[in-house]
């Protein structure tokens, strides 16, 4: 990303920030079988495999979504100011 950065106009340090959090936002998105992540909430949490993919993927889901629009309208702010 950080070439892109000058191309899209958010060169700036705070704009920097801005992009480390939405790739921070968007590593977190819907965590599954495949992620170490899931597999320490679920066992941790006493969790079955079935009942682990139903609410731990679709809890990131929502993780992911509602911080994709913080960070939009964030940044949104962040320009008009």
């Amino acid at each position: 990303m950080f070439p892109l950065l000058a191309v899209l106009g958010i060169d700036s340090e705070l704009g920097k920030i801005w992009v480390i959090m939405a790739i921070g936002v968007g590593s977190m998105t819907v965590s599954h079988a495949n992620d170490s992540y899931f597999w320490i909430v679920s066992q941790i949490g006493g969790l079955d495999i079935k009942t682990a993919y139903r609410h731990h993927t679709f809890a990131t889901f929502l993780q992911g979504i509602i911080g994709f629009v913080i960070v939009w309208i964030g940044y949104n702010l962040w320009e008009i100011i």
